[in-house]
């Protein structure tokens, strides 16, 4: 189990207040993902990358636009996953933050696509319409079929 703190991102400080000013639709915090993405090495081996707000969606799935030069992720090492939110998974702590309980079973994203078992680096938790509220990175976790992964991911408004 881990505590990632999350930045909630440049989209999703701009979302809220035209919520709650009713001049957007309301959508509810509904669903995270998990990526392989959002480590850098600085040529000591890889380290999390720090959270950049300005991101949309996971580093995973961005770096599939980026130009090839600009690449950060070997082919292989892009695979995301995603799971809805189901009651009690979202949490007030008072007096500002949300906290996400983020919980991936036995059977859950066990293959990265190409047959590996999924390095994970990075979570994001998204909006009903597909907005990414909140981004955060954490040190590996290796995901296979023998283990269960419980992360907790706060976000302070």
């Amino acid at each position: 189990m881990a505590e990632i703190v999350g930045a909630v991102t440049t989209l999703g400080r701009s979302l809220f207040p035209q919520m709650l000013g009713g001049l957007l639709p309301m959508q509810v915090i509904a669903y995270f993902k998990v990526g392989e993405g959002g480590w850098v090495n600085p040529g000591s081996g890889k380290v999390p990358r720090t959270p950049d707000a300005s991101f949309t969606d996971l580093d995973a799935v961005l770096d599939a636009g980026r130009l090839p030069l600009n690449k950060r992720y070997p082919a292989d090492s892009t695979g995301t996953f995603q799971k809805a939110f189901v009651g009690g998974d979202l949490t007030f702590v008072g007096p500002s933050t949300l906290r996400c309980r983020c919980f991936l079973d036995f059977g859950e994203f066990n293959d990265d696509g190409f047959g590996n078992d999924p390095e994970i680096w990075e979570i994001g938790a998204f909006d009903a319409a597909g907005n990414m509220i909140g981004y955060g990175t954490f040190p590996l976790q290796l995901k296979d079929i023998t283990k269960q992964l419980e992360n907790f991911l706060r976000f302070v408004f």
